[in-house]
């Protein structure tokens, strides 16, 4: 279940990546750090989840 939470974090920061330049809307100043914690959670969510599935031997 980590891997499908870290694909959904993953998404949402490209998502949000993406819609920066998207026809006139403007981002706020804090946007980019948003983006960074949304692909730093998903990072996290998939090293937990190579981090589990080597334990149980999958």
């Amino acid at each position: 279940m980590k891997h499908i939470a870290s694909a959904i974090y993953f998404s949402f920061g490209f998502l949000f990546y993406f819609l920066q330049c998207f026809g006139g809307i403007y981002a706020p100043p804090f946007m980019s750090f948003i983006i960074f914690l949304f692909f730093c959670a998903g990072f996290a969510y998939f090293l937990s989840a190579i981090r589990s599935s080597k334990q149980s031997g999958e």
